[in-house]
């Protein structure tokens, strides 16, 4: 093969957030590199959340990037909280997921019934916009350990900020 056609990956930097919808306040961060799947991390970001808020966490909304079995099982079953999470891992079809939590939310989601609540997830997109805005979106450091770093000191950076506006 010749290797100038080889694909050249990236270790792209990469943040995983747990966010507090009402005040945009970080309550656990992942910090990986490279490209992948998100659903991994949810079990992770969803333990600390839930620990650094006293409990309190009573629902979670993530993106289809999240959605398997295992996080709905770690998430209802296991923690008490309500998970929602549109079920669109996997290859495109019309016909429902067959495992049973994600089927229960291709029901809910085609019957709009946690339009609501899920319609607060653009409050995490918020919190990625106002870091990328205010502590700039360029990665200074220049290796997978430093990118790691660098993006877990920006999510503190983050809260400390917004703990000494209010």
């Amino acid at each position: 093969m010749n290797r100038s056609r080889r694909r050249v990956v990236r270790r792209l930097p990469k943040l995983s957030l747990a966010v507090d919808a009402a005040s945009h306040l970080i309550l656990a961060a992942i910090a990986s590199t490279g490209v992948g799947a998100d659903q991994p991390f949810l079990d992770g970001l969803l333990y600390h959340a839930w620990r650094r808020s006293g409990g309190r966490v009573r629902c979670v909304v993530a993106d289809a990037g999240y959605d398997s079995e295992d996080n709905h099982r770690i998430a209802r079953l296991d923690m008490g909280i309500r998970s929602i999470i549109p079920p669109k891992s996997g290859r495109p079809t019309s016909k429902p997921p067959t495992e049973p939590m994600r089927r229960n939310m291709h029901y809910r989601f085609g019957r709009r019934a946690d339009a609501r609540t899920y319609g607060q997830r653009w409050q995490s997109e918020t919190t990625n916009s106002m870091i990328k805005r205010n502590l700039g979106s360029a990665m200074r450091a220049r290796t997978a350990i430093g990118r790691r770093h660098e993006l877990l000191l920006r999510a503190l950076t983050h809260n400390i900020m917004l703990l000494a506006e209010g």
